[in-house]
């Protein structure tokens, strides 16, 4: 009997539906359209470096601001020229053609920066030079006034050997003790170095090193996506940067197992400008969707350049084996 109902209800009940569509596209009909004036854009160099003292080479990349209504977007710039000058008068150069790589951008090989404070200037034709200024953080080491303490223990380990093919995992404790200046907003880095010896397109062996917090929503380690590792800074209120703990697990795989023991795990710990940070974070705020600029692109994250775009970022770093 139901069902019954149900079915002479139908057609009502449609006929009430396209009652409230055809009155609903009249009121449409009546509607005013107004046009979004969007504001006129002025192109600028939108320039991104990233330095450390040494370096066999590093990349530097300059673009083109492009505004909303722009459809072919933000281009590079391949004859941007670039110039790093120290507060002692140490100027280096390069750009242009001659040091341009496809699909990255302006190579600066043989790097040896010295530390303190750097001006850097891009030039392009056609627009206004940007600049920005940036001061190295201190060199983090194992020793010397900026020095870190680390200890480790492996606390498991599995391992299982086969003729074709061996596999094993390694567990670490890790603890980390970095050095806080009264004063001074001291940022750090830690991240896994992923080592595989084997070719890069080959599953047949290789090695991956993870990294985690053993403190769950420890406030003075927070978990970076875009630099792939945990951003460490001190907090009020909380035991400053010492002995913080991590896991740090390995796995490894392939023929050469016993060869591959033998090179322990790799860590690097990166002391950062605070630039650099306020650029990653934005970075990731964009990329979870969490910063209100859901459809931003990268350039506009953050920018202590002259024009409003890019970032010049400076850090020294270290490699911590655990072996």
């Amino acid at each position: 009997m139901a069902h019954r109902i149900l079915n002479v209800l139908c057609p009502v009940v449609f006929g009430c539906a396209m009652l409230a569509s055809l009155a609903g596209c009249e009121k449409l009909s009546e509607g005013v359209v107004r046009e979004i004036q969007f504001p006129d854009h002025t192109p600028e160099l939108a320039v991104t470096f990233l330095a450390r003292p040494q370096a066999d080479s590093l990349v530097a990349r300059t673009h083109v601001s492009a505004g909303i209504l722009d459809s072919a977007g933000s281009q590079e710039v391949m004859d941007a020229e670039y110039t790093l000058t120290h507060s002692s008068g140490t100027v280096v150069s390069w750009g242009g053609q001659d040091d341009w790589v496809q699909h990255r951008g302006h190579a600066l090989t043989n790097v040896d920066l010295e530390l303190g404070t750097w001006t850097l200037t891009v030039e392009a034709p056609g627009y206004e030079p940007a600049t920005a200024v940036q001061m190295f953080p201190p060199v983090i080491d194992s020793i010397g006034s900026y020095a870190y303490a680390a200890e480790w223990s492996v606390v498991d380990s599995t391992f299982s050997w086969d003729p074709y093919w061996n596999y094993g995992f390694r567990s670490f404790e890790f603890r980390l003790t970095l050095p806080d200046r009264a004063g001074v907003d001291d940022l750090f880095l830690l991240r896994s170095a992923r080592k595989d010896f084997d070719d890069e397109d080959s599953w047949e062996s290789g090695q991956v090193i993870w990294l985690e917090s053993l403190i769950e929503d420890d406030p003075r380690t927070v978990w970076s996506e875009s630099l792939n590792g945990f951003v460490i800074q001190d907090v009020p209120g909380t035991q400053a940067l010492e002995s913080l703990p991590f896991e740090v697990q390995q796995e490894i795989w392939g023929e050469n197992l016993e060869e591959a023991l033998e090179s322990a795990p790799r860590l690097e710990l990166v002391a950062l400008s605070p630039e650099m940070v306020l650029f990653y974070r934005r970075l990731d705020e964009i990329r979870n969707g969490g910063g209100g600029l859901f459809f931003s692109e990268p350039i506009l994250a953050y920018s202590n350049v002259s024009s409003g775009y890019g970032c010049f970022g400076l850090y020294t770093s270290t490699a911590i084996d655990l072996d």
